[in-house]
């Protein structure tokens, strides 16, 4: 095995074990942690499915205007479900899936109504 090849399996052994040693793996309760993309790494969804059921309504029209690649097919077929938003999310925007992303958790921070 020549010194190029040892240094290649070095680096990605470091990489898996970041990975695996990251933060994303001790998340607080309420974030989905899901897998959707090529890497493997992690996607997380810091909504929970009671947040996105309840604002969905409200939610669904400010997603479509900011990211017009969703249809009312897409939205309809969405209908407040974590799992289901996060795989449309991959397949309209595999590539600018963590912006998406990004601006969803933003959106419900923004939106969110107290407890009390």
């Amino acid at each position: 095995m020549n010194s190029i090849t040892r240094i290649m399996m070095v680096g990605i052994g470091m990489c898996v074990v970041t990975i695996a040693a990251s933060p994303v793996s001790s998340l607080a309760w309420h974030q989905k942690e899901v897998s959707i993309s090529s890497t493997g790494v992690p996607i997380v969804m810091v909504l929970n499915e009671d947040q996105l059921k309840g604002k969905w309504k409200q939610f669904k029209g400010e997603l479509k205007k900011k990211w017009g690649n969703f249809t009312d097919d897409d939205l309809l077929y969405i209908e407040g479900r974590n799992d289901k938003l996060e795989g449309k999310i991959q397949e309209r925007y595999g590539d600018r899936k963590d912006e998406v992303q990004k601006w969803i958790d933003d959106w419900f921070e923004q939106n969110k109504t107290s407890k009390t």
